[in-house]
């Protein structure tokens, strides 16, 4: 589904994903999302000297992090105006930052970013992206950095199976937030996630809202060999299935 509008003669379509899960990812996520955004900055932020991109910005809370941690221009490219608007209005709060963040409304591949940041950040995001995207993706992040600079990516799932995991709880003004997701496989090469969000009252339920989002198989072997023919080399990995990588000095990273 989506709606469309013109600008400057041009009629586009805007999509709106994560309509649901905006509203209830800080509140039930946000926690668990900065420990790993804390654990793998200490490891790997280093001192960066040029700026900071972060791919798949989401709600801003890794923008935020990198932001504190260095006094240089921040780049947060997130397509999804539904994530988008979290942060901009986490932005609204934080004059002493809005100088130093730049938004990007649109997937890196479409930006045409080059040499803006030395230090990469992309989790969360190339899973969802098809083969041809997810190469133009990985072509684009290493074209936004400058040589040598490094970025932390997660790696797409390689395996899909049928499983459940619990959101947190967390109870704001006498109700309780709380919410589930599974994931199931989708033929052949495909997986699908299903987050379901609920609000329960004096016990009972008072709403729930789910939000699906399909996903894509990839050996580490085959992104591997993706990350090198975008001029991105493996250097270091951690978890959550991340490879570190850094950019070759030389590389050229057009198709």
């Amino acid at each position: 589904m989506g709606c469309h509008e013109r600008v400057g003669g041009t009629e586009i379509t805007v999509n709106q994903p994560y309509a649901v899960t905006a509203e209830f990812y800080d509140l039930l996520q946000a926690d668990g999302q900065l420990a790993v955004v804390d654990r793998l900055a200490d490891r790997w932020f280093g001192r960066p000297r040029v700026g900071v991109l972060d791919v798949g910005a989401g709600t801003g809370l890794a923008v935020f992090r990198f932001a504190q941690r260095c006094e240089l221009p921040v780049h947060a490219v997130e397509p999804a105006a539904s994530m988008r608007a979290v942060l901009l209005s986490r932005l609204a709060t934080r004059p002493d930052l809005r100088p130093r963040v730049r938004v990007h409304a649109a997937g890196v591949q479409e930006l045409g970013l080059r040499g803006v940041a030395d230090f990469g950040w992309c989790l969360n995001t190339m899973g969802g992206l098809g083969g041809p995207a997810r190469r133009r993706a990985l072509a684009a992040l290493a074209e936004a950095l400058v040589p040598g600079g490094v970025a932390v990516v997660q790696r797409p799932p390689a395996t899909a199976r049928g499983d459940r995991r619990s959101l947190a709880r967390v109870e704001l003004g006498g109700d309780v937030y709380t919410g589930d997701v599974t994931s199931m496989p989708v033929g052949a090469a495909g997986v699908r996630w299903c987050f379901r969000y609920r609000v329960v009252r004096d016990g009972e339920l008072v709403r729930q809202e789910t939000e699906t989002f399909d996903g894509h198989l990839v050996s580490a072997e085959l992104f591997d060999a993706e990350l090198l023919r975008a001029g991105l080399a493996p250097v270091g990995a951690d978890s959550p299935d991340v490879v570190v990588v850094r950019r070759s000095p030389a590389s050229d990273t057009r198709e």
